[in-house]
């Protein structure tokens, strides 16, 4: 009878993984609201499924908390992600990354469409992550975007203090312990002290380079992989060769100020482009390419131009040209730099 309790523990252990697996799968019904699961939030449109996660419930001040934004839809459908903003509710948002149209595992007809990002935060306390839209739209023509959006995420943020000893819990005082006082006055603190502060500085600086490291991609590297995906979006008419274009357009600008430090979000067309020519100092040729891009998106958005094939071909390449010839001029940058 005495090992009765622990038994009857292990086999409660042992049964929640698969508890929590089936309530993490809880989503909304056929066009309804989503039931918002522990880790995740499911929306269920027609054959359109949206769910967003994140990799933990809780987590310390500055714990980075990794979310991902999933839309499975049939083949053909157009699908637009929604652009994270710098924050989300209380979070940070550090290292987006986007995969589009994707081969769907298990289902022949199926694609994916992935947003992950990196969130953290300073802020203690129950905290959510807010409620994230997709745009979806059948691939026929004449077909509207319809709106999907998940429920709000919970997650515990606790402070790295929280977990240390109750200093009013005072433990027993131990005996007195005679030392032998030195003899003579010893300078063995000043080594100790400088060599803790040597050891301090390198841990400080290692965390910094690791920090960095963790960034992931170049801003060129992460912009060239973002205009290789959306080449092979289906551009079959004028409202799929639209949406391309607009998210080539928000893929420079996001370049563009991850590249450079310079706001993009709420610039003008013009406002960006002056700040290519003096913020960014580039020269003729990239301002050139760039002052199209903008221009056509302009013509897109207000004059209500049209995109054809040729044109948003020549925009792959424009983009591509740009981001090219700016890594090129930060990378001879770095050089003078070096040689300086």
């Amino acid at each position: 009878m005495m090992f009765a309790q622990p038994m009857a523990a292990a086999v409660l252990l042992c049964l929640l993984p698969t508890a929590y697996a089936g309530a993490a799968e809880v989503g909304a019904a056929e066009g309804g609201a989503a039931e918002a699961a522990p880790q995740q939030s499911v929306v269920r449109r027609g054959p359109v499924t949206l769910r967003v996660s994140v990799d933990k419930q809780a987590a310390q001040v500055a714990e980075p908390v990794r979310l991902e934004l999933e839309v499975r839809a049939p083949r053909g459908t157009l699908v637009e992600l929604p652009r994270l903003p710098e924050r989300l509710g209380a979070f940070e948002v550090r290292g987006r990354r986007l995969l589009r149209d994707l081969p769907a595992e298990g289902d022949a007809q199926g694609r994916l469409w992935v947003l992950r990002a990196t969130l953290e935060t300073l802020e203690t306390g129950p905290q959510q992550v807010p409620a994230l839209d997709a745009q979806v739209a059948t691939g026929e023509p004449g077909a509207t975007f319809e709106t999907i959006r998940s429920e709000p995420i919970a997650v515990q943020i606790t402070s790295v203090l929280e977990d240390r000893a109750d200093p009013t819990k005072f433990r027993d005082i131990k005996d007195a312990v005679d030392l032998a006082a030195p003899s003579e006055p010893s300078g063995r603190w000043l080594v100790w002290t400088l060599a803790g502060a040597g050891v301090a500085a390198t841990l400080a600086l290692t965390a910094v380079l690791l920090a960095k490291r963790r960034r992931g991609p170049s801003p060129s590297a992460w912009a060239l992989g973002q205009i290789d995906d959306l080449r092979q979006l289906p551009a079959d008419d004028r409202a799929g060769a639209e949406m391309i274009y607009d998210e080539l357009i928000e893929v420079v600008r996001e370049y563009f100020e991850l590249e450079f430090g310079t706001p993009t979000r709420a610039r003008t067309s013009a406002e960006l482009l002056a700040a290519a020519a003096h913020g960014a100092e580039l020269g003729q040729t990239p301002r050139r390419r760039l002052a199209s891009l903008v221009s056509a998106a302009d013509d897109v958005k207000f004059a209500r131009g049209g995109v054809g094939g040729p044109q948003l071909l020549q925009a792959f390449e424009d983009a591509s040209a740009f981001v090219l010839e700016c890594e090129r001029r930060r990378a001879a940058a770095r050089e003078t730099s070096d040689v300086l």
